[in-house]
């Protein structure tokens, strides 16, 4: 696999951290779009990949450093969900969360992945009325 060049920006005490957390995360393009959006909106914020393969240290640890927001994937997107603060009623419905928010010291789980699915789909065929299924078990 090609290496990506990373984003360089000056960081300092002011610096928002964001990250995503999985096992393997090396193949993440997120770190890569997250960056160069920041970058383009002149925030500072700067968004890394955490290979972890304890999501409760890694939530303990994005608790005490502060860090604003978690993307949550693979093998920990169900393993989370008990982990949290608080959980909104798609990603508890679902059973796996993909985005962690860190707000006033408490951790807040949330899934995007079906909201975004059928968005997409919905783009190219009018879903209203009819039945559709869908094949796999992301998680």
């Amino acid at each position: 696999m090609e290496e990506r060049p990373p984003v360089r920006r000056p960081v300092d005490t002011q610096t928002r951290l964001y990250g995503i957390i999985g096992h393997p995360v090396r193949h993440s393009l997120s770190p890569a779009m997250h960056n160069a959006a920041f970058l383009a909106a002149g925030e500072n914020a700067v968004y890394l990949a955490f290979d972890v393969t304890d999501p409760a240290a890694a939530l303990a640890g994005a608790r005490a450093l502060g860090i604003g927001g978690l993307s949550v994937t693979i093998p920990h997107k169900e393993a989370v969900l008990p982990l949290l603060d608080e959980v909104d009623p798609p990603a508890r419905r679902i059973g796996a969360v993909n985005t962690v928010i860190h707000r006033d010291g408490r951790l807040l789980g949330a899934n995007t992945d079906a909201a975004g699915a059928v968005r997409a789909l919905e783009e190219a065929i009018p879903l209203a009325g009819r039945r559709v299924v869908v094949l796999g078990a992301g998680g």
